[in-house]
């Protein structure tokens, strides 16, 4: 074998278990409710947010993070599939990555929980869905 193949094999090897990595990095779940809600950079789609983590992410519901608003509540979950799952479960739900907005016993303007759902929605500029009817 040569010199070349030897030195060949092992990059590769390195190669392919870096971009194995990253795959499995997802950012996205990095984003937090709290980030959301309290973003500096845009106007206020949000009021009156309030960290309920303590009382809404115990069983059966599970989720990481949980805030409500004048406009819905939020809560996110380990995994997109997750989220999913939970959304699911809801009469009046968004569910974007993994976060998901629940409209029930909000009664802000519609507008305003409209701007609520494009603001989480286009935190990361790769929303490709469409919004509920409000």
């Amino acid at each position: 074998m040569s010199c070349r193949t030897l030195l060949a094999v092992p990059s590769l090897l390195l190669v392919g278990a870096a971009l194995a990595g990253c795959a499995l990095i997802d950012n996205q779940s990095a984003l937090t409710i709290e980030a959301v809600v309290n973003a500096e950079y845009e106007t206020d789609s949000t009021t009156n947010p309030q960290d309920v983590t303590a009382d809404e992410c115990g069983a059966p519901v599970d989720c990481l993070e949980a805030f409500t608003t004048d406009e819905a509540s939020y809560l996110r979950f380990g995994s997109r599939e997750r989220a999913a799952e939970y959304a699911a479960t809801l009469e009046d739900g968004f569910v974007v990555n993994f976060i998901v907005m629940d409209f029930a016993g909000h009664d802000a303007p519609i507008e305003s929980q409209r701007r609520a759902m494009e603001a989480l929605a286009w935190t990361w500029q790769d929303y490709e869905g469409t919004f509920p009817a409000r």
